[in-house]
C-alpha cells in the first residue's frame, strides 16, 4: 500500500473550513484515507477527523461522495 504522500504534512494544524485541503484526505468513497496511508501522526490524524467530522457537520463537505 503507498502512501499518498511521501514525507509528513507540514500542516500544524487543521482546520475545518479549509476544505481544500481536507478533501485530499478524503477517497473517492467519501471515507477519510487511514493513518498508513496518509503518513500522518496518531495526533494529527486525530485533528484531521475531527476537522472533516465538523466540516461534514456544517455542510462544506459531503458526507458521501457523489455516485
Amino acid at each position: 500500500m503507498a502512501k499518498i504522500f511521501k514525507h509528513r504534512t507540514d500542516v500544524a494544524f487543521f482546520d475545518y473550513k479549509d476544505f481544500k485541503t481536507l478533501q485530499r484526505y478524503v477517497n473517492m468513497f467519501g471515507q477519510i484515507e487511514q493513518r498508513k496511508k496518509t503518513g500522518l501522526t496518531e495526533s494529527q490524524q486525530r485533528q484531521l477527523a475531527r476537522a472533516i467530522k465538523n466540516a461534514r457537520h456544517l455542510a462544506l463537505m459531503p458526507f458521501v461522495a457523489n455516485s
